[in-house]
């Protein structure tokens, strides 16, 4: 089932409109024929009933169920120096259920405040396409960039993910029970010395990942994959 995002609706009526309306009509979908429709934070089956050239009417038919992850799940991640590969990151995030990214700069990061600002609005249309690949409602908050120094443990729990420090294996936290995590994960090469340490001294749990050291993507994936599994179950 293709899925559109609506911004208007009028009782049980959807409407397509923009953006949106012209990937409807790239895919050819015809009148009678069922659509997904995201609106507010849910998913509705619809029906596409009218097919104009400024706008599509889609009627729905019943609301869909979508078992969101029980956990709050924050990923603080090092924005890695190919900045396409942090687009890759934003995709797997909503697809995983993360609710909200913030990107960090470290001395091994890209570093360029000005540059970043400006990818946010790009960083925003990947997540929203993720979300209707996945069929996920709800969307993905990204947060404007901070430098590492700023980041605080406000979390229930708080992960600092760190292959060059022999913390525990994050695989091995008891996390049931947790509904509010916060993970930062580091730029390709991890962490200096100086930036493992200010955010364990904040109170930041230092995590690893078995058995290699990853790449920065696959890193925030398996991490965020391995929480959704262990908490709030």
């Amino acid at each position: 089932m293709h899925i559109f995002i609506s911004e208007k609706r009028k009782g049980n009526t959807f409407y397509i409109t923009d953006e949106e309306l012209r990937h409807l009509k790239v895919r050819r979908i015809s009148k009678g024929e069922t659509i997904g429709v995201i609106w507010e934070g849910k998913l509705y089956s619809c029906v596409l009933v009218d097919n104009r050239k400024s706008e599509a009417l889609c009627e729905i038919i019943e609301e869909v169920h979508v078992e969101a992850p029980e956990v709050h799940i924050t990923l603080y991640q090092s924005v890695p120096l190919e900045l396409k590969t942090f687009e890759l990151i934003v995709q797997k995030s909503t697809e995983l259920g993360v609710r909200k990214v913030i990107p960090v700069i470290t001395g091994r990061s890209f570093r360029n405040k000005e540059v970043l600002y400006k990818k946010k609005e790009r960083w925003k249309k990947v997540s929203l396409e993720a979300m209707k690949q996945s069929g996920r409602p709800y969307k993905l908050e990204i947060e404007d960039v901070v430098d590492i120094n700023e980041i605080e443990p406000v979390h229930q729990v708080n992960i600092l993910l760190d292959n060059f420090h022999r913390g525990a294996y994050i695989s091995e936290l008891e996390l049931k029970t947790v509904k509010d995590i916060g993970i930062v994960v580091g730029p390709e090469g991890g962490f200096s010395r100086q930036e493992g340490s200010l955010l364990r001294d904040k109170g930041f749990l230092s995590v690893r990942l078995k058995p290699h050291v990853l790449r920065a993507e696959t890193a925030a994936i398996v991490s965020v994959g391995i929480i959704v599994n262990l908490a709030g179950s």
